[in-house]
């Protein structure tokens, strides 16, 4: 039987310096140490490639598989952010609305704990 798969994405251009940014993500041991990232748990290593950083996230939560990235990329003014994820399962039915919850302003507060 298949299974539904919910996706959600949003983007986001901000001056701070993406030098910066890579400067400071690369200096933690992991994205969970910053306040905006706890609630993703599951973090795979910093990918970076071509002027990209790409934070990645993998986890099954109660049936149901949640995956995520932020990609950090260089702007003329400053920084884009790009975030993609996917819930996959039956229970994302249950899961959406706190995950759509969770992942509101994300990108805002992300910024502002850089």
């Amino acid at each position: 039987m298949r299974q539904p798969v919910f996706t959600f994405e949003a983007e986001i251009l901000t001056d701070a310096p993406f030098e910066q940014i890579a400067a400071r993500l690369q200096g933690l041991a992991s994205p969970a140490e910053l306040s905006s990232l706890k609630a993703f748990r599951g973090w795979l290593p910093v990918d970076v490639a071509a002027e990209t950083l790409t934070l990645r996230w993998e986890r099954s939560r109660t049936g149901a598989l949640e995956q995520g990235a932020i990609q950090i990329r260089p702007d003329e003014r400053g920084a884009h952010l790009r975030l993609e994820g996917r819930l996959k399962g039956w229970s994302g039915f249950l899961l959406l609305g706190l995950l759509r919850w969770r992942t509101d302003r994300l990108l805002d507060r992300f910024v502002e704990d850089l």
